[in-house]
């Protein structure tokens, strides 16, 4: 399975490893797979996904946004585009 480092496809710095191991999420697209390395996995959240194709048209990545409980917003990645 390929692997991809969020941090480099979303150009944010590495959080150092603390530990010799990674924290991977496997996403698939039929018959392709990849790995998608992460810094942390939070949760499992229900959500509903709002458009924002109008305000970032020109990320190919970024499928929508969501308000979570605490009122914060957060974007959603089209994981479907990195694989």
């Amino acid at each position: 399975i390929p692997l991809v480092r969020m941090a480099d496809i979303l150009e944010v710095p590495v959080k150092k490893p603390e530990k010799n191991t990674v924290t991977m999420v496997v996403v698939a697209k039929g018959e392709k797979k990849a790995g998608l390395i992460v810094d942390d996995l939070i949760g499992q959240l229900e959500i509903v996904i709002k458009s924002i194709g109008k305000y970032i048209n020109n990320s190919k990545i970024i499928s929508g946004a969501t308000v979570l409980g605490d009122g914060e917003i957060a974007l959603i990645l089209d994981a479907n585009a990195l694989v």
